[in-house]
C-alpha cells in the first residue's frame, strides 16, 4: 500500500501541475446518461444539528431541479464514516457519493475508490477553490475530494464578559490563561465558583487530541513531521514539556476549567458555552452553529480570534467534502450533485445556518456573515490551515499525547518532565517500528 508521506510543499508543486497548468477550460465531457437515475449517497450532515434540515433542503431542491434523478440518502455519525465506507467498499456495495475528509482522503485513496473529479472541472471552478483546501483534497495530482466546508478552528469568547473586564481578545496562550483566569467567578455569590473561563476538551479522543496538539506547537513543539526523509517528533524536548505543563495547569493550578474536563468533549463544552458557564473554548466554526441554536440570546455576544500563539499559531487544516465511487454508472449526475450542493448560493446559507466555512472564493468573499467579529477568528484560521501529518499511524502518536495529558491532570503530582519524556521514547518507538 502507498503511504503518503510527502511535505507539503510537495503538495503545492503538485496542484500546480495539476491545477495551474494542465486544466482544461471545459469539464470533461461524458455520454448523457438515460433516466431516470438512482443516484445512492452516504452523508454524515443528515445526522447532525442544525446542519441536517438545512442539508435536506439542499436535496429536496436538487431532485426538484433535475427530476430525471433520485437520491438515496443514507446517514452516517462521522466517527463511524471511515468504517462504514470500507465496509461499504469490501462488499462491493460503495454508493455513488460518499463523505470524505482531510483525516481520511489518503487511506480511501489508497483503497482504489477516489474518482479523479479534474477532468469533470473546468480550470475557473479549480482555480475558485481555495488554495491550501484544494491541496488537502488532491493525492497525486488527482482533485479526489470535492470540497464542500470547512471547519477550521479558533478561539471563540464571550466578548461581553471580556469587554466588563476591560480585556483584548487574546492573541497569546499567555493572555488566553490570564483571560481565563479574570473570567472565572462565582457570580451567584454563594462562595462556589459557577463561571469558568475556558473550556477544556480533555478527552483522549481526536476531539481533544487535535485541542491539545495546536496548543503544543504554539510552544514550538511538533508531536509528528516528516524532514530529512524520515519522521521525526519533539515529544519529550524541553517546549514539549512547557505545552504540557500549561494545558494540565490550567485545570491544576490556575482553576479555570469547569469539573469533568477529562469527559467534556466537543458537544459537552459547546453547551456550557450555551449555558453561559465558560468564557473561552478552543473549537470548530460549526460551534458557532450550535451554540446559536441552543441560545439564540448569545448572538451578539461572540467574537473569535485566531488560536491564540506561543512561539507561533497552528491551525489544522479541515475539509469535508465528497468523492464519487469510480465504480458508479451516475459519475455525471454525482459530479453534478456535489457541484450543486457546494455551489456558492448554497454556500453562503450552509455559513449562515452551520457556521461552517465555504470552500471558495466567491462565496468567501460574497458572504456578509463571515465579514464580521464573530468570523474573523475562523476566517484568519481557515487561511493559515496547515496540513496534518498524513503518516499511516498518526492515530497512535496523538493517542500518546492524549494519555499522557489525562494522566497529569488526574496526577498533578506526577513529574511532568519524566512523563512527557516518556511520552516521546513511546512515539519514537512507534515511528521505528513503522521505518
Amino acid at each position: 500500500m502507498k503511504k503518503f508521506t510527502m511535505l507539503v510543499s510537495l503538495f503545492c508543486v503538485c496542484a500546480f501541475l495539476a491545477f495551474g497548468a494542465g486544466s482544461k477550460e471545459t469539464p470533461q465531457q461524458v455520454v448523457k446518461e438515460a433516466g431516470p437515475i438512482t443516484l445512492t449517497i452516504l452523508t454524515t450532515a443528515t445526522t447532525q444539528n442544525p446542519e441536517g434540515p438545512l442539508a435536506q433542503e439542499f436535496f429536496d431542491e436538487f431532485m426538484r431541479l433535475n427530476p430525471e434523478i433520485k437520491l438515496e440518502v443514507t446517514g452516517v455519525p462521522m466517527n463511524q464514516a471511515l468504517t462504514k465506507i470500507t465496509t461499504l467498499a469490501a462488499a462491493g456495495s460503495l454508493p455513488d457519493v460518499f463523505v470524505n475528509t482531510e483525516n481520511i482522503i489518503g487511506q480511501l485513496y489508497d483503497m482504489g475508490i477516489c474518482e479523479d473529479l479534474t477532468p469533470y472541472m473546468t480550470k475557473a471552478e479549480l482555480e475558485n477553490i481555495t488554495e491550501s483546501v484544494r491541496i488537502g483534497s488532491t493525492m497525486e495530482n488527482k482533485l479526489v475530494l470535492y470540497p464542500w466546508y470547512s471547519g477550521p478552528n479558533a478561539l471563540i469568547f464571550r466578548k461581553d464578559w471580556l469587554e466588563e473586564k476591560g480585556i483584548s481578545a487574546p492573541k497569546t496562550l499567555e493572555e488566553m490563561r490570564l483571560a481565563a483566569k479574570a473570567l472565572t467567578a462565582d457570580t451567584n455569590k454563594d462562595s462556589l465558583v459557577d463561571r469558568w473561563g475556558f473550556g477544556m476538551i480533555g478527552t483522549n479522543d481526536d476531539s481533544g487530541q487535535t485541542r491539545f496538539v495546536m496548543i503544543l506547537r504554539g510552544f514550538g513543539a511538533k508531536e509528528l513531521y516528516f524532514q530529512d526523509g524520515t519522521w521525526k517528533t519533539d515529544i519529550g524536548s524541553p517546549a514539549s514539556v512547557e505545552a504540557f505543563k500549561y494545558f494540565t495547569n490550567l485545570k491544576n493550578v490556575d482553576n479555570v476549567v469547569p469539573a469533568g474536563a477529562l469527559e467534556n468533549s466537543f458537544n459537552e463544552n459547546v453547551n456550557l458555552l450555551a449555558a453561559e458557564q465558560i468564557g473561552m473554548l478552543i473549537a470548530g466554526s460549526n460551534s458557532v452553529g450550535k451554540i446559536f441554536s441552543a441560545n439564540p440570546g448569545l448572538k451578539g455576544k461572540i467574537g473569535s480570534v485566531i488560536v491564540p500563539s506561543g512561539v507561533t499559531s497552528y491551525t489544522p487544516s479541515s475539509i469535508l467534502g465528497w468523492s464519487v465511487n469510480p465504480s458508479s454508472k451516475h459519475k455525471e449526475a454525482a459530479v453534478k450533485f456535489v457541484k450543486f450542493v457546494s455551489s456558492k448560493k448554497n454556500a453562503i446559507k450552509w455559513v449562515e445556518v452551520t457556521g461552517r466555512i465555504p470552500c471558495t472564493n466567491d462565496a468567501i468573499s460574497d458572504s456578509e456573515y463571515l465579514n464580521t467579529p464573530l468570523f474573523e477568528g475562523f476566517v484568519a484560521g481557515f487561511k493559515a490551515m496547515e496540513q496534518a501529518p498524513n503518516a499511516p499511524y498518526y492515530a497512535e502518536v496523538k493517542n500518546v499525547l492524549g494519555r499522557t495529558y489525562q494522566k497529569l491532570i488526574l496526577n498533578p503530582a506526577l513529574d511532568a518532565t519524566k512523563e512527557v519524556q516518556a511520552a516521546g521514547r513511546e512515539i519514537q518507538k512507534i515511528i521505528d517500528n513503522n521505518k
